[in-house]
């Protein structure tokens, strides 16, 4: 059994639950149940209950690494354990002494909590200061946690079960819960397109998506919901290594024609320059040179988008037929497929890419792609040797 098992298990009770919490008040009940744990240990020493109180860290801890799209079982081998529960608990050292075990749990958690003030608070990293990862934190924590239970002769992630199921019933409209980036409906409904694509690496990218659609309020009072939540992105992104943020415009009048489509992304890409936090408003520069790039924030960002006007091969197919979808992939996630410029092998990587989707009947023009116009790249044609699309002007 992988510990992904588990990191699925917690989100699929947190969601029928209701939701996750912010992070930050999930970070107030990663404190509550420590601080429960150090309890347990005064009132009654080292005994089988406490195993209870770790799991308890162990599932809110998990929370909040999905939050972040954190690949547990990824970040396990990173810091030299096995992502195999048996091999995990057979690798990890014994505490023989319960004090410096809740201290080295005290201190993880410390080191989240760090991560998230400058994330989601007040504080700003200081200069020169390590950037680390909440990701990995959390897995330590939680290699920390299995070592003390492997101390107590006694079993972890059975007990994570047991909370759970216990949880599922006890706890259901109980805690207030906050729209979340890795569970909206946005971010649900673009699932489908990650799945359907033959892109291969679409499996394994980190994607937070928009704050639900209201259709009671306009097509930019939408988008003014989600400037905060884009500003979080731009600063987590980077250090999580989060692949893209995808802002779903939901209604069938928004990408059922080529030209409504070319609109949706105008209003969209326009009114998040014009709103940018960076000030470079780089809607009103000059599109058409070929170092031309959509930035927001001081991120530069590559667009695509997936409408309902294309057909159901087409690479740029919604799969939702009131669903339009504009992404927004960092430049920098580039690196991690390696489809950037100082990679040798970038070019076989990328014909890869172009065969896998020839091979599935979703073929797109080459010469559109190597043309040197970042801008014509945004809205694909819909057929193969259609001119391309001049989506910023409007008509």
């Amino acid at each position: 059994m992988k510990c992904l098992f588990t990191k699925k298990k917690v989100e699929d009770a947190i969601l029928s639950l209701g939701g996750y919490w912010s992070p930050l008040s999930a970070l107030a009940r990663l404190s509550e149940e420590i601080g429960e744990v150090a309890q347990e240990i005064r009132v009654n020493g080292v005994g089988s209950t406490l195993i209870k109180e770790l799991s308890d860290v162990f599932i809110i801890s998990t929370c909040l690494a999905n939050q972040y799209c954190a690949n547990l079982d990824e970040e396990l081998i990173n810091i030299g354990y096995s992502r195999n529960i048996h091999e995990l608990y057979d690798s990890t050292s014994e505490y023989h002494d319960i004090t410096e075990a809740f201290l080295d749990m005290s201190i993880q958690a410390s080191k989240i909590s760090r991560i998230l003030n400058h994330y989601e608070g007040d504080k700003t990293p200081k200069c020169g200061e390590d950037t680390c990862r909440v990701a990995s934190e959390i897995a330590k924590l939680h290699v920390i946690l299995v070592s003390i239970s492997k101390s107590l002769k006694g079993n972890l992630f059975e007990e994570i079960e047991r909370v759970l199921l216990k949880n599922l019933s006890r706890d259901k409209g109980r805690f207030g819960h906050s729209q979340d980036p890795t569970t909206s409906s946005s971010i649900q409904r673009f699932k489908k397109v990650a799945e359907k694509t033959n892109c291969i690496f679409s499996s394994r990218a980190k994607i937070w998506g928009s704050y639900n659609f209201v259709e009671d309020l306009s097509l930019e009072e939408n988008l003014e919901n989600n400037l905060k939540l884009l500003k979080r992105f731009n600063r987590v992104a980077p250090c999580e290594g989060l692949d893209g943020f995808v802002i779903e415009v939901y209604g069938k009048e928004y990408g059922d024609r080529l030209d409504n489509l070319s609109k949706t992304l105008r209003r969209v890409l326009t009114y998040l320059s014009d709103k940018d936090p960076a000030k470079i408003h780089c809607m009103n520069q000059n599109i058409l040179r070929s170092d031309w790039r959509f930035s927001f924030g001081g991120q530069t960002f590559f667009v695509t988008t997936f409408a309902p006007c294309y057909p159901k091969k087409h690479p740029r197919y919604s799969h939702n037929p009131f669903s339009t979808f504009v992404l927004l992939q960092p430049e920098f996630s580039f690196d991690h497929n390696g489809i950037h410029a100082g990679n040798p092998k970038r070019e076989l990587i990328k014909e890869k890419i172009r065969s896998k989707f020839r091979e599935n009947g979703s073929e797109y023009n080459i010469d559109l792609v190597r043309q040197p116009l970042e801008v014509y790249k945004y809205v694909k044609p819909i057929n193969i040797d259609d001119v391309p699309v001049r989506w910023w002007e409007e008509k």
